[in-house]
């Protein structure tokens, strides 16, 4: 598969019940579309600007066959071309590139165009997710 950006924003889903001097901002960033990440993963930089609380520690393994604790902050509110889901975010180091991996992008309902290096809607729901439940 290509490699490609897309454009995104970031929130502190917690920032509706922060005080105001306590609310992280929001940020656009590209994000780099990796289905071979798990899940959304950002630098300790822009965990730093939304503000976002350390919930935990996870194992993970990356692309060097190394094995690695992250911590894990959350919750983020991610919203790509139109489409926006809550999911936790794994620290990356500062200045990395932020990774979209394959769970934000099946509970927004993103397919991939691997031609076009693009985000394509689910045929079957073009305007709005389909998600599976079964």
């Amino acid at each position: 598969m290509g490699v490609f950006r897309v454009p995104v924003v970031l929130r502190n889903w917690q920032n509706q019940f922060l005080p105001e001097d306590r609310r992280g901002e929001d940020v656009g960033c590209d994000a780099l579309v990796d289905t071979g990440a798990a899940e959304l993963a950002i630098p300790t930089d822009l965990i730093e600007r939304l503000k976002l609380q350390e919930t935990g520690e996870v194992q993970v393994y990356t692309a060097d066959g190394g094995e690695h604790t992250y911590r894990v902050f959350g919750i983020v509110d991610i919203s790509v071309q139109g489409r926006s889901c809550q999911v936790r975010a794994i620290e990356l180091p500062h200045g990395a590139e932020p990774l979209l991996g394959a769970v934000p992008l099946e509970e927004m309902d993103w397919h991939i165009s691997t031609q076009g290096k693009q985000l394509v809607p689910n045929p079957k729901s073009p305007d709005r997710p389909l998600l599976p439940l079964c």
